[in-house]
């Protein structure tokens, strides 16, 4: 898709210069515009397309559904045009809540908003969120990204981050569908998720068990996946041996660091005996390789 600056110096410049950039989003539900407030029929209304894989915890729709029940004037939602119903762009849990108690309408401010600008815009608000919803947040920062080639440096410049923190929370984004559920509905906190989102799917699996089990906290867990990745270091590996010439008859002093050195016909097990050997031996073994003294198959 085409890469441009319009939306960040144009459109959304002029939201940010009406209402500030720390908080034009609260200003804008705060202080509606006359203009853009208005009473929609439910029917009309759709869940944000983006975010409709994001399940919502119960409790916090079950908190909105008994405000709503209890005060007599609504706050509005933000929604945009979108097809041919109202898309919601602020407010999904009101939504939602107002779904489940069957309302006719709600009010809202509608705002011409585009793909680019609904996506900046959400970012914007869900980030300033006290409990910031972290699934949302990656799929906000994947899809512009991805369909309008942001780079993490401009996202993080947007919502005050740092760069790492954007790979951090893009990574979340790589795990099986149950856990990213679970994430969704706070069941897992953003610690968590960022201590085993680099591990593969059965230790992410593993991991997630243990947290539940044992009630790990993010310290905890991020100990254990410490341990699943040193134990993940090569601690045992075997060499098909294609090689080695009489000039260089060098394996004890390849094998210096090593615990055990074995040759059985053509495969050498090497038995490494700490993490501190392993590296040392390694870098030892890739030297011959390069010399073509070793050839790993």
């Amino acid at each position: 898709m085409r890469r441009d600056k319009k939306i960040l110096k144009n459109s959304l410049k002029q939201l940010v210069n009406r209402f500030g950039r720390e908080d034009f989003v609260s200003a804008i539900l705060q202080n509606p515009p006359k203009d853009e407030l208005s009473n929609l029929p439910l029917s009309m209304i759709s869940d944000n397309h983006y975010l409709r894989n994001a399940k919502i915890v119960d409790y916090k729709i079950e908190s909105e559904k008994k405000t709503l029940k209890e005060n007599h004037t609504i706050d509005p939602i933000i929604v945009r045009k979108y097809r041919d119903k109202y898309e919601v762009v602020v407010g999904r849990i009101r939504y939602i809540a107002a779904k489940s108690l069957k309302l006719e309408t709600l009010p809202v401010i509608i705002l011409t908003l585009g793909e680019e600008e609904s996506l900046l815009f959400m970012l914007k608000e869900i980030s300033d969120r006290k409990t910031m919803n972290i699934y949302e947040l990656a799929l906000l920062c994947s899809y512009l990204k991805n369909d309008f080639l942001y780079k993490n440096k401009e996202l993080a410049d947007f919502l005050d981050w740092s760069s790492s923190q954007i790979s951090n929370l893009l990574q979340i984004l790589n795990m099986p569908s149950d856990i990213l559920k679970d994430i969704s509905q706070d069941r897992l906190t953003y610690g968590h998720a960022k201590a085993i989102s680099r591990l593969s799917e059965d230790e992410v699996r593993k991991v997630v068990n243990e947290i539940y089990e044992k009630h790990l906290s993010v310290r905890e867990t991020e100990e254990l996946v410490r341990k699943i990745k040193s134990g993940n270091n090569i601690t045992n590996t075997s060499l098909e041996v294609n090689e080695v010439s009489n000039e260089s008859n060098k394996e004890n002093e390849v094998m210096e660091p090593q615990s055990s050195f074995e040759v059985k016909g053509n495969v050498v097990t090497l038995v490494f005996k700490d993490d501190a050997s392993t590296k040392e031996g390694l870098k030892r073994i890739n030297k011959l390789i390069k010399r073509k003294k070793f050839v790993l198959k």
